[in-house]
């Protein structure tokens, strides 16, 4: 990503804490997804996976997302659960995540079912299940809507970009 896009989620996790920053990305990411054509977005800031995205029937997608400043970060128990639950409907399990330093963007990483386990997992393990066609068209969207969304967002937090992605049409559940 760019060096203005990292220094504006830098300044978002700086001002909400790791734990909230986490949920803003999740809501950004499902923001971009809506530009990139998705027809179908659901966004949850509870229980199950944290974004689902398709375009009509076909290309379904359900993404657990995780953001680290490291070199890697912890899948657990329920997130596989959770990536398990979506495939019995459809949907081909990702993983996306995004390592908040520079040259760094969003992977994608459709991960067979059978290969995910709970625990550690490094970035660069990743790397190998990439969607390549998927992360290149989302770099620049993503970085987009960072942009546009960062004052909102400075200001009203997660509720702000939950009020943008009800506007978008997305399905959103907080609770």
């Amino acid at each position: 990503m760019d060096a203005l896009t990292l220094n504006s989620l830098r300044r978002l996790r700086d001002r909400y804490g790791v734990g909230v920053f986490g949920k803003i990305a999740q809501k950004l990411l499902a923001l971009a997804f809506c530009r990139m054509e998705f027809t179908h977005v659901v966004e949850r800031g509870v229980e199950g996976v944290d974004i689902d995205i398709a375009r009509g029937d076909r290309d379904k997608y359900a993404l657990e997302v995780k953001t680290t400043e490291g070199r890697s970060f912890v899948l657990n128990e329920s997130n596989v659960r959770a990536l398990s639950d979506r495939a019995k409907d459809g949907y081909l399990p990702v993983i996306a995540a995004l390592r908040l330093a520079v040259f760094e963007r969003w992977i994608l990483a459709e991960v067979p079912l059978d290969e995910l386990c709970a625990g550690s997992v490094l970035v660069e393990a990743l790397r190998a299940y990439r969607m390549k066609n998927c992360e290149a068209s989302l770099g620049p969207v993503f970085e987009h809507v960072v942009e546009r969304h960062l004052p909102g967002t400075m200001e009203g937090g997660l509720q702000y970009l939950s009020e943008q992605l009800a506007k978008e049409g997305v399905e959103v559940r907080d609770s």
